[in-house]
């Protein structure tokens, strides 16, 4: 009987320091969760809107850094820039997130066209390379250009 007590008991250290080690590692202080971002709002259409408004679902982290930097300027690229005939397709929403995705990429060192295409493919599997192009291209060069 003292055996088995015995056994139990070691088996409730383990565990609870198992769940330390575990609580230990999750909040990792050089990899921290990132905080909650507000949801800025630009004017589009003639209405304000969120990023949530815009794609008409929650966006990531990702995705609401870079409505919240570069919104503001969004519709004007979005109606001035030649995009081609795959942007007339999907719509002003679709093109959009593909646009703000294209800025996150293209801003993180080391990224290239084939990761936004790898990306861009998650929402839209039937896009050609030459179609999704343009969104890197030229959203490179207006909406968020590198510094």
């Amino acid at each position: 009987m003292a055996r088995l007590v015995r056994t139990v008991l070691v088996l409730l250290i383990v565990a609870g320091l198992g769940f330390a080690v575990f609580q230990v590692l999750r909040h990792d202080p050089e990899h921290p969760e990132p905080h909650p971002l507000a949801d800025a709002v630009f004017v589009i259409s003639g209405r304000p809107t969120t990023c949530a408004d815009l794609l008409t679902h929650p966006c990531d982290y990702t995705l609401q850094t870079q409505y919240n930097q570069w919104g503001a300027r969004l519709e004007q690229f979005l109606t001035t820039s030649p995009l081609g005939p795959y942007a007339d397709r999907i719509g002003f929403a679709a093109s959009a997130k593909l646009s703000l995705q294209a800025c996150a990429l293209s801003r993180t060192v080391g990224k290239t066209f084939l990761e936004f295409v790898a990306v861009a493919h998650v929402d839209h599997p039937d896009a050609t390379s030459p179609e999704l192009f343009p969104f890197w291209n030229r959203t490179r060069q207006s909406l968020c250009p590198s510094v």
